[in-house]
């Protein structure tokens, strides 16, 4: 199955139970936002879901049999959230409530100004506009991030893409 499948597959399957279960708003980011966004060449691994701490906590309660205690996320110095790996998907997904990043002036909210949604077979993903999702990469700072934004730049400049 290819990783685009799997991102519409787990998104569809996904969607509905975070509609039923989420009070606050949410937005998919990082590399399956730019997926979603029809930024060429990014090929997602997992889904990342910003979110409250109050909804992380009650998708973790819903979905306890699938959280992936076991999983570890990467620079956990430089990230700190509610976080929860599901993996019943065909794509893992990471809810990260209440998301802060590491800065120069200390931990700093990850936070969404502007949305855009993607369309899934007529369901809505929400997703921060381009410009967030580059703001946010660069927020994140790590060079994997800044190589993504770099292609998010290449792409609002490019023909192919309509703003």
């Amino acid at each position: 199955m290819t990783a685009d499948r799997r991102l519409r597959d787990s998104l569809l399957a996904a969607r509905p139970v975070i509609a039923a279960t989420f009070l606050d708003p949410w937005w998919i980011i990082g590399s399956a936002a730019m997926a979603l966004s029809g930024v060429p060449g990014v090929v997602p691994q997992d889904i990342d879901v910003l979110c409250s701490r109050r909804d992380a906590e009650a998708l973790k309660a819903r979905w306890k049999p699938h959280v992936d205690d076991a999983f570890s996320p990467q620079d956990e110095g430089r990230f700190r959230s509610l976080f929860a790996r599901f993996t019943q998907l065909p794509m893992p997904l990471e809810a990260m409530g209440g998301l802060q990043v590491m800065s120069a002036s200390g931990w700093q909210a990850v936070e969404v100004a502007t949305t855009a949604s993607a369309d899934i077979d007529g369901m809505a993903i929400p997703l921060p506009s381009l410009d967030e999702q580059r703001r946010i990469l660069h927020l994140f700072g790590r060079d994997k991030d800044l190589a993504k934004a770099a292609l998010l730049i290449d792409f609002m400049k490019s023909p192919r893409h309509v703003a």
